[in-house]
């Protein structure tokens, strides 16, 4: 039997990048995943997905919010983690425009981490990517549903559409908010004088004011006459994989921010890429984490959350918890999935220090921690991804199992 396992985003914020930087100007991001390479060590084969260019340092570090690029020495904490392959088809591969992903793929390259999701041309471009592990080979499919166009308008013409794998275009406005709603004139002021600062300050400002800084949001834009012809290649893709790999896993980026519901979008998307036979879905981008479930053979978790998420940073809404998250573990033998389980992870950032993710259950043993809410938060994310209260006094486990045929 092998184990595979996927957690969710691979992030550097500004918080971690200062944090990450040395004296001499390079980036030190061994202390983020430190504790996790135990764990790791456990599975035959481990897939993330990174969730920032490694733009090249001439195109600028993150110094926004929403507007990543992340020093090339990431990727090399992050295969010496034990992670093996990263899926890098996201909002933000195009946050340092072309140039920045064709760079982040030739970092990947140089560093010997593999990748699937974006492609440095036609040729290039495949289905899948695939791996050895245990005796059986997988294929990992990596699509999103687009690349932040309201920021950096980039639009792929048709001759590179190879470069990245859409699930819609990119023009199409994901996450809508009520159109409906009306700010006060205290809002409009407050939002006018605050354009010059950067959304980091402004985001603090506001909750410094006590006013609403952020909200959840939705992914109900579902426009299947737009989205079919790239819904079709996924499908193709998919199909593809299955002729040559034992196992399946479909990554798709999709999802509400903030929101614990997966809309409209995602739930067809999930539900195409169960008919083209992906033997697991696992989802990222809503930043929290959100239900499983069984859609018959098939293990769906609609969002992993956060893996290297600051919690610290001053836009996260909390009330659904971003500062965990989830590592799915899938057992398989004979070319099927016999069972499935989850752990949860916790990052930790104490103000002005590392970023450290943690497995959940090893927390409970450090001295100073607050056990009684460790569990409860715990205990939370338990019941969002199966549905069923646990009992929050219990210690925390290692691993959850998530039913067959649930």
């Amino acid at each position: 039997m092998i184990k595979v396992s996927v957690v969710g985003d691979i992030m550097c914020e500004p918080l971690l990048l200062r944090a990450a930087k040395r004296e001499d100007g390079s980036y030190d991001f061994s202390g983020v995943f430190a504790r996790m390479k135990e764990r790791f060590a456990e599975s035959d084969y481990v897939i993330g997905n990174l969730e920032t260019p490694l733009g090249g340092a001439e195109r600028g570090y993150t110094d926004e919010l929403f507007a990543f690029n992340s020093p090339d020495e990431l990727a090399g904490a992050v295969m010496a983690s034990g992670i093996d392959l990263v899926v890098t088809a996201n909002n933000h591969c195009l946050d340092r425009g072309i140039e920045g992903l064709l760079h982040t793929m030739k970092v990947l390259e140089e560093t010997g981490l593999p990748y699937t999701g974006t492609f440095r041309s036609r040729e290039d471009r495949a289905e899948a990517a695939y791996a050895e592990a245990g005796g059986l080979k997988l294929g990992i499919v990596s699509y999103t549903y687009g690349t932040n166009y309201s920021k950096n308008r980039i639009v792929l013409d048709p001759e590179q559409q190879y470069l990245i794998n859409l699930l819609r275009p990119q023009q199409e406005f994901y996450a809508r908010k009520d159109p409906n709603e009306r700010r006060s004139l205290w809002t409009r002021l407050v939002n006018r004088a605050l354009r010059p600062l950067s959304s980091e300050k402004r985001y603090a400002v506001k909750k410094a004011l006590h006013m609403r800084y952020n909200t959840a949001q939705a992914d109900n834009n579902l426009i299947e006459e737009t989205a079919r012809p790239y819904v079709e290649r996924m499908q193709a893709d998919l199909r593809r994989a299955k002729e040559k790999a034992d196992l399946v896993l479909f990554y798709p980026h999709t999802g509400g921010q903030f929101n614990a519901e997966p809309g409209s979008f995602t739930e067809y998307i999930v539900k195409k890429a169960v008919e083209a036979g992906a033997d697991a879905v696992v989802g990222s981008h809503p930043h929290v984490v959100q239900a499983a479930k069984m859609a018959g053979s098939v293990p769906v978790f609609y969002s992993l959350g956060n893996f290297s998420m600051s919690p610290n940073s001053s836009y996260l809404l909390h009330e659904n918890l971003p500062e965990y998250g989830l590592a799915v573990h899938f057992y398989a033998e004979q070319g099927r999935i016999v069972k499935t389980t989850f752990s949860v992870l916790k990052m930790l950032e104490p103000k002005g220090a590392m970023l450290t993710v943690w497995p959940a259950d090893e927390l409970e043993e450090l001295p100073g921690t607050d056990r009684e809410k460790l569990r409860n938060d715990v205990a939370q994310i338990v019941a969002a991804v199966t549905g069923k209260t646990t009992d929050r006094n219990a210690r925390i486990r290692k691993e959850y199992d998530i039913p067959a045929g649930e």
